[in-house]
């Protein structure tokens, strides 16, 4: 039992406990108490102490629940709750706001089916990741509203003990931004693009145009000794212009690639004599190769023509002497970090790293490696389509690149190429000679060509070789020969043709004829940036410009086989 007294002598409250019991009294016959009586009142103003407190933590509760529950009803964020499968529990008002849904509408449904296609891969992998207790932050991603619009979130996701949670903020309009300075940056590039090309080439047509004035004059006036030089100084031009315009489309992902099983170690270790040739004898020249490297997908003599500029590069790097390492490796990047970098794909890379320890690279020179016709060095020392060729080489193998620098310190260059599990092709066997290209008996070559002058050196060339030789300027035209009871032993057509183009010309016509050959002429074509995918079987491609040679030579081997 508990009560209060007050103190005599100053008057004071006090607590008192008693524990004991009444017992009657014999002699008395009256009650007596036994027992212990003791001072708790310090024990009270505890008590009260701690009541006060839990009341005031309960307010505090109270208060931080009203807060936390604002939050989630004002913020123009979007958060949400998920099970450990991915289904959505909870999401709060932006989600209503934002992109239209209401709770009810999109509560049971699985989170990554409220990605953008294209992004959809993505959300397996996050999921994966949340299950291991891996916390996602920073990743953008595109979520489809109620309208079939759609907006860029850049998403948090933490993992807890049986939830996800999940913070998704709007910033599709920093994404608009970005697009706006990316289109800026590159017509900054196209212009300085166009003045390049101009300067290059307007070098070149002096030197070709010039040869063939003179050319011309000379044979005007019958003066007809020492006319191979002009003829040599034309064409040396040519193959100038050729090339730059083979690096151009490399930049732009559309020069057709011939790609073919490669084994990275073994190409490398073929180039090293030409790279010590290359570099200068105060730089060492280190080749590590990893063990058990698979094999790539790629254009042999685009990856041979991408390393050697990267080593040119590193050798004008070090100018002092230094070291040039080139090591091969396997790289796997998941998704999460694939999506992070924005353009990588995931999967399994052979990775080819080229490293100097040359002068490196600041941070604004870093920024415009890739583009075209940027070069830090002197005027006439370098075009500035080195890297550019790399990075588009790489991205039309669908692979990647990866530049790493520091001033003082060198840069390392990654190409990353995509494994390959097919096997090693045998290789190509070497043009017969030129005799053999002669046509046999009324062998017929159907040419489509809306350009007249490669159209009539064709005629000239099957004319020449014995072929029995028909032309058409356009798709449809072309149609209308194949269409009828013409021998036609070969289909040789421009990929680029009006009305139809060159594939389509094919395939309309293997309706008619199954088991037509056709040979493809591109110098520019987007579909035929992978050759494995673009050509069927009995389908083959030369690339512009050609020489008459190898295009001799391809025919007769196409009409040839079986």
């Amino acid at each position: 039992m508990e009560f209060r007294i007050r103190r005599a002598d100053d008057g004071q409250l006090r607590w008192l406990a008693r524990r004991g019991e009444y017992v009657r009294d014999a002699e008395t016959a009256g009650l007596r108490f036994i027992g212990v009586i003791y001072d708790i009142t310090a024990a009270k103003k505890s008590e009260a102490r701690l009541r006060e407190l839990n009341e005031k933590l309960e307010s505090r509760v109270e208060e931080r629940t009203r807060e936390r529950d604002r939050l989630w009803s004002l913020s123009s964020d979007l958060f949400s709750v998920c099970d450990t499968g991915g289904y959505l529990i909870a999401v709060n008002p932006a989600w209503t706001e934002l992109l239209g849904y209401r709770e009810d509408e999109i509560a049971g449904t699985r989170i990554d089916a409220l990605i953008h296609e294209d992004d959809r891969a993505l959300g397996t992998g996050l999921i994966d990741a949340l299950k291991q207790g891996q916390a996602i932050r920073d990743i953008d991603l595109r979520v489809p509203a109620k309208d079939g619009s759609y907006r860029w979130i850049n998403w948090t996701f933490a993992p807890a003990e049986e939830v996800f949670y999940s913070v998704g903020r709007d910033v599709t309009q920093r994404k608009q931004l970005e697009d706006q300075l990316r289109q800026s940056q590159k017509m900054e590039a196209v212009g300085q693009l166009t003045g390049g090309i101009a300067h290059d080439f307007n070098n070149l047509l002096t030197g070709i145009v010039g040869s063939l004035d003179l050319l011309q004059s000379r044979m005007a006036q019958g003066r007809l000794d020492r006319l191979d030089r002009y003829i040599n100084a034309a064409t040396v031009s040519a193959n100038r212009a050729a090339s730059l315009t083979h690096r151009l489309l490399a930049f732009a992902r559309r020069q057709p690639l011939d790609p073919k099983p490669v084994e990275p170690n073994r190409l490398i270790l073929s180039m090293e004599d030409l790279l010590r040739r290359t570099l200068s004898e105060a730089i060492q020249l280190r080749i590590v190769a990893s063990d058990d490297l698979p094999l790539t997908l790629c254009d042999r003599n685009q990856l041979e023509s991408a390393i050697l500029n990267l080593a040119i590069n590193a050798r004008d790097a070090m100018t002092d002497g230094g070291v040039l390492t080139i090591e091969t490796s396997i790289s796997s990047l998941d998704r999460v970090y694939a999506a992070a970098q924005q353009d990588v794909s995931p999967g399994r890379f052979v990775t080819i790293s080229v490293s100097d320890t040359g002068t490196g690279m600041p941070a604004d020179v870093l920024a415009q490696a890739f583009d075209p016709f940027f070069t830090t060095k002197p005027l006439g020392e370098g075009t500035g389509l080195g890297l550019s060729m790399v990075y588009g080489f790489a991205k039309q193998s669908e692979g990647h690149v990866r530049i790493y620098s520091e001033v003082g310190r060198g840069t390392t260059v990654r190409i990353y190429l995509p494994c390959h599990t097919g096997e090693m092709e045998g290789e190509a066997p070497a043009p017969a000679p030129s005799e053999s290209h002669r046509a046999e008996a009324g062998e017929t070559v159907l040419v489509v060509d809306d350009e007249p002058i490669v159209r009539s050196l064709i005629l000239e060339v099957l004319a020449e070789l014995g072929y029995q030789a028909l032309e058409a300027t356009d798709g449809p035209s072309g149609l209308k020969i194949l269409e009828s009871r013409q021998r036609i032993d070969l289909l040789v057509s421009d990929v680029g043709l009006p009305g139809l183009n060159g594939r389509q010309l094919a395939d309309h016509a293997r309706l008619i004829r199954p088991h037509l050959k056709v040979l493809f002429i591109t110098g520019y074509a987007e579909q035929a940036a992978i050759a494995s995918g673009f050509l069927a079987p009995g389908m083959e491609m030369i690339t512009k410009p050609f020489a008459i040679e190898d295009l001799a030579a391809r025919i007769r081997e196409i009409i040839a086989r079986p």
